[in-house]
């Protein structure tokens, strides 16, 4: 799929922006019950606009920091994420969930054959991609009016109160849209991604999707909890597989590269054409995204002015593992993975082969990250500066052994909704 076209945001995504979540926030969050339902307004814009500033300042300067994982813990920084990052990431999915239709009808043909499909949503915050996920099926699906299949989330995050604000907002989007008849159940387990054993979701089938958001670039580094987590997951892949979404970041990008690097070959839904080395998992340059899109959401524009500007990019490197079943078509295009870039011999934009980069003379019609395109062989050029691609790189997939003590908190809830 070409990854350089705007992606499409429903009318009940659009909804759910200005008349669900604002108000779900205040209610949650106003510090006076005398505010809590009273229409969001601008004053509310600028009151949840200082902690919003405060968090975007720490996800810049320090999103590795220590300190981190503990963001979630407090009312400002969470009601913050909810009004803002949210709306972004869940983007995101929605963008990836649009241009992958191979991974969204094996799920859906899933969900048809057997009444249901599981989905494990690995730091999962207030469950932002599998309520991405709950939007793309629900336009999916907008002429029938009815997901005809139940859905099981699982989410999994070490905080437990964001867990609770998602499941509050999980219940009122399920009241917002009953004409949407389904049933939606829900497990939260408050535990670290790669700790399995803790976990108390159904082991006798995979799950049909796992997500991954920003869980790589947030989370340990320790080899171990790789070597702990990763495995049993890519073992028993379901129809859909594993969606690993992070930042754009130079050394997120490359973990997941590297990550990559130790499966092949396997099939992969994207961004990948080929299942040989990739040629940027180290070096000076690395694999990311660019997506061109308008975003939604009256407040969440206000929101963005207050930070400097309105979003018009999607930012992120990604990996969409398939299963070994699959059927991948087979594909004379590559991936681009530069925009143009000026140098000696003119224009040239940087695309992906096996092992090494491979460069092409940027058409009349300018190409640009992300884009599919079609050439000869004798039209790709090389650099004489180029990373190693063969080098090694441990990602920490390689089984270690090694004991953990954190504890989880598992709960339960099942939704219905009802038709009116």
């Amino acid at each position: 799929m070409d990854l350089t076209t705007a992606p499409f945001f429903s009318k009940e995504w659009q909804h759910f922006l200005d008349e669900v979540l604002p108000p779900f926030v205040k209610s949650r969050f106003s510090p006076d019950p005398r505010w809590a339902n009273k229409p969001f307004s601008q004053e509310d814009v600028a009151f949840f606009s200082k902690g919003l500033i405060e968090l975007s300042d720490f996800f810049t300067e320090d999103r590795r920091s220590a300190k981190l994982p503990n963001y979630f813990s407090t009312p400002k920084a969470r009601s913050s994420y909810l009004l803002y990052f949210l709306p972004i990431h869940a983007a995101k999915f929605i963008t990836l969930f649009q241009k992958t239709p191979l991974a969204m009808e094996a799920l859906i043909r899933t969900g048809k054959k057997n009444g249901l499909i599981r989905i494990a949503d690995f730091g999962a915050g207030p469950g932002t991609a599998s309520i991405a996920l709950l939007f793309h099926l629900f336009d999916f699906f907008k002429k029938e009016k009815k997901i005809p299949f139940k859905i099981e989330f699982t989410w999994v995050d070490r905080n437990e109160k964001v867990l609770d604000d998602g499941e509050a907002l999980l219940a009122k989007i399920i009241e917002a849209y009953p004409q949407f008849n389904g049933e939606i159940s829900l497990l939260t387990e408050a535990r670290d991604w790669w700790n399995h054993e803790q976990s108390e979701a159904q082991t006798d089938s995979p799950f049909d999707l796992s997500l991954f958001g920003n869980v790589l670039n947030e989370g340990s580094h320790d080899r171990n909890h790789y070597a702990k987590g990763l495995p049993p997951l890519l073992e028993s892949l379901g129809a859909a597989g594993i969606l690993f979404l992070e930042p754009a970041f130079k050394s997120a990008s490359q973990r997941l590269s590297q990550i990559r690097n130790e499966m092949m070959p396997h099939p992969l839904y994207g961004p990948c054409l080929h299942q040989q080395a990739c040629p940027l998992s180290e070096g000076r340059d690395w694999c990311h995204m660019s997506v061109k899109a308008v975003l939604p959401g009256t407040f969440f524009k206000k929101f963005s002015i207050r930070l400097g500007g309105v979003r018009e990019w999607l930012k992120f490197s990604y990996l969409w593992v398939a299963p070994k079943t699959a059927q991948i078509p087979k594909t004379h295009a590559v991936r681009v993975v530069s925009d143009p870039i000026r140098g000696p011999e003119g224009l040239r934009n940087q695309i992906c082969q096996p092992e090494k980069v491979g460069w092409i003379n940027t058409p009349r019609s300018k190409i640009f990250r992300g884009a599919l395109w079609t050439i000869k062989p004798g039209h790709i050029y090389e650099r004489s500066e180029k990373p190693d691609a063969r080098k090694k790189h441990h990602s920490g997939l390689q089984p270690k052994n090694e004991k953990t003590g954190s504890r989880a908190r598992v709960r339960g809830v099942r939704f219905k909704a009802r038709v009116r």
